[in-house]
């Protein structure tokens, strides 16, 4: 998959709860046709500049950079890739404002550059079922959110998603089934409840074609994973987990999310 890098300009954000800012950045011309292909939902890394430096130093092997200009790289999710509007949307969580990514969230002004990376793919997030248990963070809401809108009126999703607190919750769209239960955690580091909820989550109808989804800490989807895939005996193609973070490590410099489980 071809992998896309350019620099996009902040043009307006605004909290959509206590804990959640969304930024939405200017698009070009150019980056209109570049970002064409990319689906919505799908993961991108981030490069946030030192304080006080106003370009994007994108990593390239083999080049050294001053370590005062090297971005700050995070992976994070594209909520949202109008071509019309010519704008692109990413929402952060940034409850206790701890993370850099959070942080920049919390002071970027118009006009402010960040950097952000993507891969030129329309590859479905979920795959076809007709049931879906969708479980995740705050740092998951994006993901699950544009799922919930890609999913069809003849299917159901049971959704469980955990945020700071009830100010949090969020109207979800969706033309399928939907019934979500909201948890709050006002400290997930603590530990979180989510993998018991879903590891006592029961299909209606378990020969039916069922599909879990589950992206938050990485104990919590290493519990989810195992359960399922592990316990219950669950086909591959019908997981999907991924660690966006794990509790007391940060992601590696290089952006990467270390922790992840995959599948």
């Amino acid at each position: 998959m071809k992998k896309i890098r350019s620099v996009f300009t902040v043009k307006r954000k605004e909290f959509l709860t206590p804990n959640f800012i969304r930024v939405v950045f200017e698009m070009t011309n150019e980056q209109c046709k570049i970002l064409a292909n990319i689906r919505e939902g799908s993961n991108n890394k981030i490069f946030i500049p030192p304080k006080g430096v106003e370009l994007i130093y994108f990593p390239n092997k083999g080049v050294s950079l001053n370590s005062e200009l090297v971005a700050t790289v995070r992976t994070y999710t594209n909520r949202k890739i109008d071509l019309v509007k010519k704008e692109l949307t990413i929402d952060f969580a940034t409850h206790a404002n701890v993370s850099p990514a959070s942080a920049w969230a919390m002071y970027a002004k118009i006009g402010d550059p960040l950097g952000i990376a993507m891969k030129d793919t329309k590859r479905p997030l979920i795959n076809k079922a007709n049931h879906y248990l969708l479980v995740g963070d705050a740092t998951a809401i994006p993901v699950i959110a544009c799922i919930l809108e890609s999913l069809s009126a003849d299917v159901c999703a049971k959704v469980i998603l955990e945020v700071p607190t009830k100010d949090d919750e969020m109207i979800m769209c969706s033309m399928a089934n939907v019934e979500i239960e909201w948890l709050h955690n006002y400290n997930p580091k603590k530990g979180s409840c989510l993998a018991s909820k879903a590891l006592a989550y029961q299909f209606e109808n378990k020969n039916a074609c069922n599909f879990v989804y589950c992206a938050a800490e990485y104990s919590t989807v290493k519990e989810v994973r195992e359960y399922y895939r592990k316990t219950l005996n669950w086909a591959t193609e019908m997981i999907y987990t991924c660690s966006y973070w794990k509790a007391g490590i940060a992601e590696g410099a290089n952006g990467q999310v270390n922790h992840s489980l995959g599948r």
